[in-house]
């Protein structure tokens, strides 16, 4: 018997491997901006947020970050480099839902987009069929830390949040999750999730 009855898990750097300053490099090579400078208009709050809420669609997310970058590209071309961030995952994480499943209900929470949604669910198919259900910023209207992400997944559950673990690599969301009395984990590696895991006795 065990005392969680439910693992939420975050996507990016927790079960996939995401490098998204491959993006930020590339296009600081075509338009000759700095690279931080690149990425802080391709994360402007006043677009990015909206687009991984699903607020505006993929082709008006390239158009606004086309014209502040001054590029003129194609939308196949801009997807795709867009998309030019998902690696292998690390071989452990298979055996790890796996086993995890048997013994708990698992399912995703993640921040994500439209483009990159259409690129993931299909590259990495084989390993997300371990979750029971996954919920994406884009389709549900809402991104962590807001709590209105966490209480959609939390009421599909039906499952009291002290039973409930939630696991992701960004300090902001797990402290909203620890707040509405979930058992945040910091996610640092794979290697510390999976020792955070055993010293819960789930593996």
């Amino acid at each position: 018997m065990y005392t969680y009855k439910a693992i939420i898990f975050d996507l990016g750097g927790v079960v996939i491997n995401v490098k998204m300053d491959k993006i930020f490099d590339y296009w600081a090579k075509e338009t000759g901006y700095n690279a931080n400078y690149v990425k802080q208009i391709f994360e402007s709050k006043d677009i990015f947020d909206r687009f991984e809420r699903g607020e505006i669609s993929p082709a008006n997310y390239k158009e606004s970050i086309s014209c502040k970058l001054g590029l003129e590209i194609s939308e196949d071309k801009f997807y795709n480099v867009w998309n030019d961030v998902f690696n292998d995952l690390d071989p452990r994480i298979a055996d790890l839902l796996y086993n995890l499943k048997s013994k708990l209900r698992l399912v995703v929470l993640t921040n994500t987009n439209e483009i990159h949604g259409n690129r993931w669910k299909n590259k990495y198919k084989y390993i997300l069929k371990n979750f029971e259900k996954i919920f994406c910023s884009y389709e549900i209207n809402a991104r962590k830390p807001e709590k209105k992400a966490y209480g959609i997944v939390i009421n599909y559950l039906n499952i009291k949040p002290n039973f409930i673990l939630f696991l992701d690599d960004k300090v902001e969301n797990v402290k909203v999750a620890s707040s509405l009395g979930l058992k945040g984990i910091l996610v640092k590696s794979t290697e510390q999730m999976i020792n955070s895991l055993n010293k819960l006795g789930l593996i």
